[in-house]
């Protein structure tokens, strides 16, 4: 097994190594095999492209959901480029808070992704009770994101409501 990024992973061990380098609390990381590491990536990249996302892929061919098109008016930034389709413009690499956002989220998978907890909540169970402690889940609460982290480096790419024709 490999990671190719573009492909199957938004980042590679060796740039996700780089960045938990300069993070604390990483040591699920860091203690992990490079086979662990690898699936971690590629689940990660997998759970942030079912997210409901802005705009549109930059080719719709492209196996990840990004680098991304968006429609906005006025000029691109400087790290994105004008698209075929007037009123468009295109990110030209994936951003950065995605890569990192993968990262977050591998951790989180690496940390807590096979816990009791999250299969309760992935099946729907709303609710635990042991002896005198309960616990309540919100409905929905097993889906999407695990990392908090990840999910707030993505907010500026998350559509609030999808267009369906």
């Amino acid at each position: 097994m490999s990671i190719t990024v573009g492909i199957d992973s938004y980042i590679d061990i060796a740039g996700a190594d780089e960045y938990f380098a300069g993070r604390l609390y990483s040591d699920s990381w860091t203690n992990a095999t490079a086979e662990d590491k690898e699936k971690a990536l590629k689940q990660a990249t997998k759970a942030i492209d079912r997210q409901p996302l802005k705009g549109r892929p930059v080719d719709l061919k492209q196996p990840l959901a990004f680098p991304r098109c968006y429609l906005a008016p006025g000029a691109p930034p400087s790290q994105y480029r004008f698209d075929l389709l007037p009123g468009w413009w295109c990110e030209t690499d994936v951003p950065q808070a995605v890569k990192d956002a993968t990262c977050e989220e591998a951790l989180a998978l690496l940390e807590r992704g096979n816990s009791q907890r999250r299969k309760l909540q992935q099946e729907g169970v709303q609710a635990v009770d042991i002896g005198d402690v309960s616990e309540t889940y919100r409905p929905g609460s097993g889906r999407g994101l695990i990392s908090q982290e990840a999910k707030e480096l993505l907010k500026p790419y998350l559509a609030g409501a999808v267009l369906i024709c």
